[in-house]
């Protein structure tokens, strides 16, 4: 349902509480009082006391209780307090204490108290107590109460208190309270409380609370609190608190709290906290978080704590933490931690330097600590600590280990390596296992089929077995 069907539905049903039916131009009435104290038939404009007439018009103040059995005339003054019933329509400039309706209550600028109509509630002013129609209440201004309606709820001010609509209710300023649609709820202004909507619920400005759509939930503003629906939830601003949506929660600034979808996650704005995905959760700034994904997670900024992901995790910057991945792992980045893959990723690049489909396993500017992958490492600078892959290790250098059962290369070795080929194009402090071992600068232990020292001299560069140097 549109926010302009149900506009235009709620003011064709409450045009009808201020036309002015055509009725007898009564101004006669039979008075039983005392100073205006007592009881009234007809059409008195003042009167403490039981008034009865068939259709007002013109009426000043009537205290006490006014009934009235049809379709009012002019009243633009008039004011009720006490018990106002109308087989029609009671109606009056204010209304205040009870007023009940067959079919519209209606005050042109003021209604307080308990109003019940049939059809229609409505007030051109202010609207303060407890308000029940059959089909819709309307207030022109603000609403503070309880606001119950077959259909919908309109407020063309702020609410602070209860609203209830069948279908839907739309507030045009701030809401404070709890506000309920069978089918939506909107407010133009900021959500402090509770607002749900069986397929909507859209907020034009900030929530604090719970913002719940059987559907969707749409915030303009910022968030804090939780926010909940069946399919997606979107903010414009920065989120807090808990975010639950079946397929995906997309805030358009920082995201801090938890964020469970059932497809993706995405922030604009980064993300700090808990992010659980079906599919995959995207950071477009720093990510300090626990993230768990069914397929990928993409970071365009640094991520720090833990990362899981079915198939891919992709860094944009440094990496700290925990990741592990049953893909790959490429970040643009240092890795720092504990990073771990499995079989890979294919991803697809259209670039200067690469076109069409390419491999990764681990990649990244450098590693730290503990770096593990199922087939491929190629970390561009430096490895610190321990590596190992299940097919070969490339790196600009290694401080600490490495071991990998195909080939190990890197420029500089500083510590141990293991593999068939151990390659290193440049210096090697330390020592290497493996069948073939070559070293351009050995200044260690090479053990292995065939070991080459590329700054021994002849006979001893290459050696079975053991080959040795030392500076």
């Amino acid at each position: 349902m549109s926010r302009h069907f149900l506009a235009i539905t709620i003011i064709c049903i409450s045009l009808s509480a201020f036309v002015s039916h055509d009725a007898p131009a009564d101004t006669g009435s039979l008075d039983l009082t005392v100073n205006d104290y007592g009881l009234s038939f007809g059409n008195s404009p003042r009167l403490r006391g039981l008034r009865i007439n068939f259709a007002d018009q013109d009426v000043e103040e009537v205290i006490g209780v006014n009934i009235t059995l049809w379709q009012p005339g002019d009243n633009p003054d008039a004011v009720v307090k006490g018990l106002a019933v109308g087989l029609m329509v009671p109606q009056a400039d204010e209304l205040r204490g009870i007023a009940i309706g067959g079919g519209v209550v209606a005050a042109n600028s003021y209604l307080s108290g308990l109003a019940i109509g049939g059809f229609v509630v409505a007030s051109g002013g202010t609207t303060e107590g407890i308000s029940v129609a059959g089909l819709a209440n309307v207030s022109d201004d603000e609403f503070t109460g309880i606001s119950i309606g077959g259909l919908a709820n309109v407020s063309g001010g702020d609410v602070d208190g209860i609203s209830i609509g069948g279908l839907g209710t739309v507030t045009e300023g701030d809401l404070s309270g709890i506000s309920v649609g069978g089918l939506a709820t909107i407010t133009e202004g900021s959500v402090d409380g509770i607002t749900a909507g069986g397929l909507a619920t859209i907020i034009d400005d900030n929530l604090s609370g719970i913002a719940v759509g059987g559907l969707a939930t749409v915030i303009d503003g910022k968030v804090d609190g939780i926010v909940l629906s069946g399919l997606g939830n979107v903010t414009n601003g920065p989120m807090s608190g808990i975010s639950a949506a079946g397929l995906a929660t997309v805030s358009n600034g920082q995201l801090d709290g938890i964020a469970l979808s059932g497809l993706a996650t995405v922030a604009d704005g980064g993300i700090s906290g808990i992010s659980v995905s079906g599919l995959a959760t995207v950071s477009n700034g720093d990510m300090d978080a626990l993230s768990v994904n069914g397929f990928a997670e993409i970071v365009n900024g640094e991520a720090t704590g833990i990362g899981i992901a079915g198939l891919a995790i992709v860094g944009a910057d440094d990496m700290t933490g925990l990741h592990l991945t049953g893909g790959g792992v490429t970040s643009a980045g240092r890795l720092s931690g504990i990073t771990v893959g499995g079989v890979g990723m294919l991803s697809y690049e259209d670039n200067e330097d690469e076109e069409g489909l390419v491999y990764f396993g681990i990649e990244a500017r450098s590693a730290k600590w503990l770096t593990v992958h199922g087939i491929q490492m190629d970390i561009a600078d430096e490895i610190e600590g321990f590596a190992a892959s299940g097919i070969h290790i490339r790196a600009g250098g290694i401080v600490g280990m490495a071991v990998s059962p195909i080939l190990v290369q890197a420029h500089e070795l500083v510590g141990f390596s293991a593999g068939a080929v151990n390659y290193i194009d440049g210096v090697q402090v330390g020592f290497t296992l493996g069948i073939v071992n070559y070293a351009e600068q050995l200044n260690g232990i090479q053990l292995g089929l065939i070991n080459i020292a590329g700054n021994n001299r002849s006979p001893f560069r290459v050696l079975p077995i053991v080959n040795a140097h030392f500076d």
